[in-house]
């Protein structure tokens, strides 16, 4: 069974248009250099969009062609200028033998996504649209190339949208094919690194997840013979934000109920902010850093047997605006996280591993960079916290996964 381990190169163009760089998301991070293309809506979040000029390069051979894989992506030709062409899709395999290679062609509905997925299992090809198997051939001899390939002969490059393009270094499955196009993220909720579902703890309803904070009192005049106020609107600073979960917890009885209970408790009662993590995707879910300034009173009834409370998790983040960046940790030499910065208002970090730098401010680049060392292996999503609007040459080495949230 293939694992998270076997992927080679995960790329879900989920950058914002304008971006030079599609993120991969895979473990030896391998990023594409974006050149004349831009990032639009896609079939989950946004995708690459090729306009006939422009193309995504990676200078490094991921892909063992003489060993076993799997290329999984959502593709959707474009409609060509021409109203004949780009309405197929083909696969081309070349080999080392004169004329050794192999080719197969799909018809497409333009502007039409559809799942592809390209296995090859020894000297054995097999091409699937939408978890159906469309056509398999044999090479006759060592693989030396492979493309995905369009019917437009007017550009040399493609014509049409890709979205969520993963290569496993393993031949999948049918039913591990299947199971990719169902694996969408769940909504799960976590508080300290603890999930809610490993408590049984609900989310029914939440507020101010994505609402815009309230608006800090910004300077006013009122003067006696005019109408109304003269009020200062540049620069909008804003209140903490307000998170309320409207929660309920499920248990076996009262010892249990308890227990539940008093690990929310325990996570809330620790130093410092805490963090919040709601899963929505799996490579961007939305993090905050908070605390709980309410008490918490369940509503529940005392019962021997399942009993179930209900609660209202009100919760306080200090810094509403923030900057997101995935880092992934897999072994010592990728454990540190570098950030530089230039800002003469001062910055909060928060490196999602329990450990803050606050008071960031000044040039904070070259040998000033802030860095940051992971003990564990891991993924983490760190907050650059405060007046980010302010931020100039800005750079990491991890991911930005949300410019500003």
């Amino acid at each position: 069974m293939a694992t998270e381990n076997n992927v080679i190169l995960n790329l879900p163009f989920d950058e914002a248009s304008g971006s030079q760089v599609a993120y991969d998301y895979a473990q030896n991070r391998h990023d594409a250099t974006v050149t004349d293309c831009t990032f639009v809506t896609g079939k989950q979040g946004n995708c690459i969009h090729f306009g006939g000029n422009g193309h995504a390069d990676i200078d490094n051979d991921v892909v063992r062609l003489s060993g076993n894989f799997t290329i999984i992506v959502w593709i959707k030709a474009g409609k060509y200028e021409d109203g004949c062409t780009a309405r197929r899709v083909g696969l081309f395999c070349n080999t080392d033998q004169v004329e050794g290679y192999r080719e197969s062609w799909i018809d497409v509905e333009p502007d039409s996504w559809g799942y592809y997925a390209v296995r090859k299992q020894g000297n054995a090809v097999s091409i699937y649209l939408d978890t159906q198997l469309i056509d398999s051939f044999i090479l006759p001899t060592t693989l030396t190339g492979v493309a995905l390939v369009q019917d437009i002969y007017g550009t040399e490059n493609g014509y049409g949208d890709l979205d969520e393009l993963k290569i496993y270094d393993v031949a999948l499955s049918e039913a591990e094919i299947a199971e990719e196009l169902n694996n969408i993220s769940q909504l799960e909720y976590f508080l300290g690194g603890v999930s809610f579902n490993d408590i049984d703890l609900h989310v029914e309803s939440s507020t101010g997840v994505l609402d815009l904070p309230k608006l800090k009192t910004p300077t006013s005049v009122d003067w006696a013979d005019y109408h109304g106020e003269v009020i200062d609107l540049t620069e909008k600073r804003y209140q903490a934000r307000e998170i309320t979960l409207n929660c309920w917890l499920r248990a076996k009885g009262k010892m249990d109920f308890t227990e539940r209970v008093n690990r929310v408790y325990d996570i809330l009662r620790q130093d410092g902010t805490q963090r919040l993590m709601i899963s929505i995707h799996p490579t961007k879910p939305l993090v905050y850093e908070v605390y709980c300034e309410d008490g918490v009173a369940p509503s529940k009834r005392w019962h021997d047997d399942k009993m179930i409370g209900t609660f209202s998790l009100k919760l306080k983040e200090p810094d509403p605006v923030k900057r997101v960046i995935r880092h992934q940790r897999m072994n010592y030499a990728t454990s540190e996280l570098k950030i530089e910065l230039k800002s003469d208002k001062m910055i909060t970090i928060y490196w999602g591993d329990g450990e803050v730098t606050a008071d960031v401010y000044g040039d904070c680049t070259g040998d000033n960079a802030i860095k940051h060392t992971y003990a564990d292996n891991g993924i983490y999503y760190a907050i650059v916290g405060g007046v980010i609007e302010e931020i100039t040459e800005f750079s990491t080495n991890g991911i930005v996964v949300w410019n500003k949230l």
